[in-house]
């Protein structure tokens, strides 16, 4: 149910998904500002010859945004409405929806705890690192070396089941149905804006893909809106994790869900309406790739922050695609949160982390 209370540090609009159906009966809590931008890189699109827009969702949060936020919207009003006051998630030691789920779950008086699993250093994923130590969220390491991470996770679930504890469960990167939603909103979000403020209606949109319900829920939520844009993500996790009949699986799920909650003439999509390439993925999940860091250097001079894990490998897509657009009107979806996390960083010791997290702490 669309609940319209906000933080009171900024301005948030009703969703554009409870605009077009009011009647749906969904869990959801307004937290991130909305609608994000979408802006005109006029300069960069004329140097791959595209007429290139960004959806800017890196700016959907002050205190911490990006992709992740959209999807925290329906998951933690779930747990809300549920009366539950723990919420336990899963990510790498860098996740973005870990920390994301972190910062906004003690915002809301929900305790947060994780499961990680390590990744390939960077200075980013160590910023990530310190700034979840700051929430005081409870952390536990599954090491690769020693551990099948779906064991541990079977393990870790079942002591908290057998705990007594009641629990809130979000999945890694928010991939539940219900948290694919907020990307059926913010597809219906942009639609409006195509209408509203004579933005061109992208011939294709690039978008990151791990845990599907980004792509998902734009699929969806484009076809939804009667929008023919083409969607494709780039996928930067291995092929089992992020694929073509995980993403129909998906969709049906949330369509179901959808139905349920009252929405009528819910499109039903196949494994053929949705678009992946796993070209840029470098083989491994976290590995920075040649041209991802040429990415992130080119769009770091038009004022684009994009980071190495997935929004460099995203943008490199779209910089070796551009020739198969030209003249057309292309869309880079941006994920990585923007926040500030300056403050949040200055709160860091060393003591906020369990023992076997420091060796990440390591020069790199």
């Amino acid at each position: 149910m669309y609940t319209a209370a906000q933080p009171e540090d900024r301005t948030v609009s009703q969703p554009e998904l409870f605009r077009r159906f009011p009647s749906l009966s969904i869990p959801y809590r307004a937290l991130a500002t909305i609608p994000t931008p979408v802006d005109h890189f006029e300069a960069l699109g004329s140097r791959m010859g595209i007429d290139l827009w960004v959806k800017r969702d890196d700016q959907s949060g002050a205190l911490y945004g990006g992709n992740k936020l959209r999807k925290l919207e329906f998951l933690l009003a779930d747990a809300l409405e549920k009366g539950l006051e723990h919420v336990w998630t899963v990510g790498a030691i860098g996740s973005h929806h870990a920390l994301a789920t972190a910062l906004w779950a003690r915002k809301l008086g929900l305790e947060p705890s994780v499961l990680h699993f390590p990744q390939p250093l960077t200075p980013h994923v160590q910023k990530n690192i310190k700034a979840i130590a700051t929430t005081r969220a409870n952390l536990t390491l599954a090491d690769h070396r020693n551990d099948l991470p779906a064991e541990v996770f079977k393990v870790k679930l079942r002591e908290w089941l057998s705990s007594g504890r009641d629990f809130y469960y979000i999945p890694g990167g928010g991939s539940s149905p219900l948290g694919t939603v907020g990307y059926v909103n913010a597809a219906l979000e942009l639609a409006a804006q195509c209408e509203a403020e004579a933005i061109p209606i992208p011939d294709v949109i690039y978008v990151a893909a791990g845990t599907c319900g980004t792509l998902v829920g734009l699929t969806l939520g484009l076809k939804i809106a009667g929008l023919a844009t083409k969607v494709i993500g780039v996928r930067v996790v291995d092929k089992v994790i992020c694929n073509k009949p995980l993403c129909a699986y998906l969709g049906h799920q949330v369509s179901d869900l959808l139905y349920e909650a009252g929405m009528r003439n819910v499109p039903r999509l196949s494994n053929k309406d949705y678009h992946l390439t796993g070209d840029y993925f470098g083989g491994a999940y976290g590995v920075p790739t040649a041209p991802g860091e040429a990415a992130i250097a080119n769009a770091k001079t038009y004022g684009l922050n994009l980071e190495g894990t997935y929004t460099g490998k995203a943008f490199s897509a779209l910089e070796a695609q551009a020739s198969d657009w030209q003249s057309k009107t292309v869309m880079y979806w941006h994920t990585l949160s923007g926040a500030d996390l300056t403050d949040v960083l200055e709160q860091f010791t060393p003591e906020m982390l369990p023992p076997e997290y420091r060796e990440f702490l390591e020069p790199v």
